[in-house]
């Protein structure tokens, strides 16, 4: 049977006339139901005759020409997917960051880094000072790679302040002014949850505190934010790969000894007492992700073959810090939405087998949700299922069957309506994930990506 050709079983729901009459109106209403009975027969072996069909014209004359009060189908159809990359995602606010890099034999080489604003924890006491020490205080949650050796953080000052009206690419580039610090991370396992407090040069308390007059934070005037704009974390590697995952979020406004990043300043004042002053990075503060993705760093046998190309190769690619996503098109909808016929959807559920080997791409490798969302003109949409039952949707692994389920319905009966234009939607992972997806697609065998569809046919439109 030739792809996207739509299996059909089809059931009759035929009502019988709830009305009182005559002997021959009854005896002629029962044998108009008879005949719609006997169409249905006829229907099935014209659907075992017509599997060869294209798929243009599949389907012609498969609804009975008599009147007909409604018609359940259910439709097995393949699906098209194709792997794409946007290199316009954008990053504001994350609760986690990520510096360094990680390689992957399928997706090639991710590399991560991040901007953010710093806040201050308090204005100025109003005491001379003379600065005893600065540090850095980093929660990193884990560990991602195998870290052998020491790794240099290097951190500068922002040359372009940060606006919460304006969009960040998570793969622009960064305008920065001066190196502030280079700081030595040492080795660590894979996996590790810690805290590090770091050394700063003296210096970079001095230029913080250079100018003790503007240490305070109004939006009537201008504020500390006009006068340090922020820094970029940055995390260079040539090898020994790996990826820090950091908490980077304060739980709290003020205070440095809660969870988050901070930069303490320790000092004494003109009296003689020894002093903290902390700036902290909360969620006031505006922070973003980098995420720049080397696909030809993988390997040759086994990299993606085709991004954003009309192709559709045997596996379809899902990809976390906003890298590689996947495209998924149902073309047997087309059809259907042209028929003079209202359609009420009853089920519409995408099955997606996952792709293992033995070695580098293993189930416990694989993410625990996927994502899905539509594109109307460049612009991404949650599909309305979440908003219906987010549980519903599903999308999570299932580990018996190797494969994800996604419960579509809405999403259907919204493209059969006309309020979509397309019938496709996008798998995606979200910024923060850490694992990535292959998915089985595009294979004219029984474990390949399918769409099943139950629907109701009701009267003409």
């Amino acid at each position: 049977m030739k792809k996207n050709i739509l299996m059909r079983i089809m059931n009759s729901m035929i009502k019988l006339p709830d009305h009182s009459g005559s002997a021959t109106t009854t005896r002629t209403s029962a044998l108009k139901q008879i005949h719609k009975i006997l169409v249905i027969p006829m229907l099935v072996f014209f659907i075992v005759i017509s599997c060869e069909e294209e798929p243009a014209s599949f389907g012609k004359g498969l609804l009975p020409q008599s009147d007909f009060d409604s018609i359940v189908a259910i439709d097995t159809m393949g699906i098209d997917m194709y792997t794409l990359f946007s290199d316009s995602a954008t990053s504001m606010q994350p609760r986690v960051s990520y510096l360094g890099n990680v390689l992957n034999p399928y997706f090639g080489l991710t590399g991560s880094d991040f901007v953010t604003q710093l806040w201050i924890a308090a204005e100025w006491a109003g005491d001379g000072f003379t600065i005893d020490s600065v540090k850095i205080k980093l929660e990193i949650t884990d560990i991602i790679g195998d870290m052998f050796i020491s790794n240099i953080l290097n951190i500068y000052e922002l040359a372009e302040k940060l606006s919460a009206d304006s969009t960040y690419l998570v793969s622009s580039d960064v305008p920065i002014k001066d190196l502030m610090a280079s700081i030595v991370i040492p080795p660590m396992p894979e996996g590790t949850d810690t805290v590090l407090y770091l050394d700063l040069p003296v210096s970079v308390g001095e230029y913080l505190l250079r100018d003790t007059s503007i240490l305070y934070l109004r939006s009537d005037t201008v504020d500390w934010r006009d006068f340090f704009y922020g820094l970029y974390f940055e995390y260079p590697q040539v090898s020994d790969y790996h990826m820090l995952e950091l908490n980077m979020i304060s739980s709290s406004l003020s205070d440095a000894t809660y969870s988050g990043a901070a930069i303490m300043v320790y000092y004494t004042n003109a009296s003689g007492f020894n002093r903290t002053y902390s700036f902290t990075i909360n969620p006031r503060c505006l922070l973003y992700n980098r995420f720049l993705h080397d696909y030809e760093q993988a390997d040759p046998d086994k990299r993606i073959q085709y991004i954003n190309e009309p192709i559709k190769d045997t596996l379809a690619y899902v990809q976390s810090m906003e890298g590689v996503y996947s495209k998924l098109v149902i073309p047997g909808l087309e059809y259907l939405r042209s028929l003079p016929y209202d359609i009420a959807v009853n089920k519409a559920r995408i099955y997606l087998p996952v792709y293992f080997n033995e070695t580098d791409y293993t189930e416990d490798m694989v993410p625990d949700n996927i994502y899905v969302r539509h594109d109307s003109a460049g612009i991404k949409y949650l599909l309305t299922d979440y908003l219906i039952d987010a549980e519903f949707l599903d999308g999570a692994y299932n580990q018996v069957d190797n494969l994800y389920e996604l419960n579509i319905a809405d999403f259907v009966q919204n493209y059969f309506e006309g309020n979509i234009a397309e019938p496709a939607i996008e798998i995606y992972l979200p910024e923060l994930s850490t694992k990535n997806l292959i998915i089985k697609a595009n294979r004219e065998t029984e474990d390949e990506a399918m769409f099943e569809l139950t629907y109701t046919v009701l009267k003409d439109k």
